[in-house]
């Protein structure tokens, strides 16, 4: 959260603020309280391992502002504990956006969204189409 610019909310150190008062947190969850068990095998079988924690990070308010900074710091959590980040897409991902993702880095398909790797994820922010999906 630091390292994008935010700062502790005083009141509630659980949650952070960014330069234009955006309100940011984060939940550390058991990897099966939101995630089905057959998505969690997708994941082990890709990563060679099981997950052991799930980080929901959220923006507190519905506007679009502040989810790029939402994707960046997933990007930064994913790649300092060699973990995944879950995207929703608008519409359903074509194949060559796929490709493009998985070329970047380990991108596995569940439905209409994906789990990339740090490497992908970074694509993915670069990419003409990004979007955040809150």
């Amino acid at each position: 959260m630091a390292a994008e610019g935010l700062v502790r909310y005083e009141p509630d150190p659980n949650y952070w603020l960014s330069a234009e008062g955006l309100p940011y947190g984060y939940d550390c969850q058991a990897p099966d309280f939101e995630v089905g068990v057959d998505e969690l095998e997708l994941i082990a079988q890709a990563a060679g391992g099981v997950m052991r924690c799930d980080i929901v990070l959220h923006i507190l308010v519905s506007g679009l502002a502040g989810r790029p900074a939402l994707a960046r710091i997933a990007e930064r959590v994913a790649r300092r504990t060699d973990g995944w980040v879950f995207v929703e897409f608008h519409t359903p991902p074509s194949a060559v956006l796929l490709e493009y993702l998985a070329s970047a880095g380990r991108c596995v398909r569940v439905d209409d969204a994906v789990y990339l790797d740090a490497a992908a994820m970074t694509a993915w922010i670069a990419h003409p189409d990004f979007h955040v999906v809150k």
